[in-house]
């Protein structure tokens, strides 16, 4: 299946743009997102499935219960279940990140 770029959901906030491929012919619902996140991207929580985090290019810093873990382009991170975290670009740089996660229904 083939979905592109001008059939998925853009939406942009602060410093994030981001687009949103929706999978929902896969069970549980999934999606997959592209975004650019010139700062702070903002605290966010998982539900029931873990997100996975493939860092297309940049570097940046993810930040679970006050641990800071630096990421660059070719690394991959992923978030337990039900975990509040936030993540952000370092100084002067993008970070670009394809996310595999629960259905982002936007």
């Amino acid at each position: 299946m083939k979905i592109t770029q001008q059939q998925s959901i853009r939406q942009d906030w602060d410093q994030t743009k981001s687009w949103n491929y929706k999978l929902k012919h896969l069970n549980p619902y999934q999606s997959i997102v592209y975004a650019e996140i010139t700062n702070d991207h903002g605290e966010v929580h998982t539900n029931e499935i873990e997100r996975i985090y493939y860092i297309v290019d940049g570097k940046g810093e993810f930040v679970i219960n006050n641990k800071i873990t630096s990421v660059q382009a070719g690394d991959v991170f992923t978030i337990p279940p039900k975990t509040v975290y936030n993540y952000h670009a370092l100084p002067g740089q993008t970070l670009k990140v394809v996310l595999i996660m629960d259905l982002w229904d936007n």
